[in-house]
C-alpha cells in the first residue's frame, strides 16, 4: 500500500441490475421514438448498441459506447441535435436528461456526461 493510494480512483462496477437494464431499454425506446418522429432515426442504432451492451452486462463495451463522440462529441453528437418544433425539442431534451441520469446512476462517471447534463436544461 503506497502513500498516495488514497488519490487513486476506486473502480466502481456498472450496475447492470434487471431494474436498470429494463429502465435503460424503456428510456432508449422513448428517446428513439422521438428521434424517429423528428427524422433523426439514424441515432437509434447507436442507442440500441448501448442497450445491448447493458443487456449482455459487457462493462467495457458499455463504457466505450456511452463515453463516445456519438453522444458527447462535437458537431453531430446526439446531445447537440436541434429539432425545429419547440415542443418536440423540449420532449427530446427531457428524455435525454433522464437517459443521462440513469447512465450516471448505473455507474458511469465522466466529465462529458456531467457537463452535458448540466447544460441540457439551459438549451430549452
Amino acid at each position: 500500500m503506497g502513500i498516495f493510494d488514497f488519490l487513486k480512483k476506486k473502480k466502481i462496477p456498472i450496475d447492470f441490475s434487471d431494474k436498470n437494464v429494463l429502465e435503460l431499454t424503456l428510456k432508449s425506446d422513448l428517446l428513439g421514438q422521438t428521434l424517429i418522429d423528428n427524422g433523426l432515426g439514424f441515432y437509434v442504432d447507436y442507442l440500441s448498441e448501448i442497450r445491448l451492451a447493458a443487456e449482455n452486462k459487457n462493462e467495457s463495451e458499455f463504457k466505450k459506447l456511452v463515453v463516445s463522440r456519438e453522444l458527447f462529441g462535437g458537431s453531430g453528437a446526439l446531445w447537440e441535435i436541434h429539432i425545429e418544433n419547440q415542443t418536440e425539442y423540449r420532449k427530446f431534451n427531457t428524455q435525454f436528461c433522464d437517459y443521462l441520469d440513469l447512465i450516471s446512476e448505473m455507474g458511469i462517471k465522466h466529465r462529458a456526461l456531467k457537463q452535458t447534463r448540466k447544460l441540457m436544461p439551459k438549451l430549452n
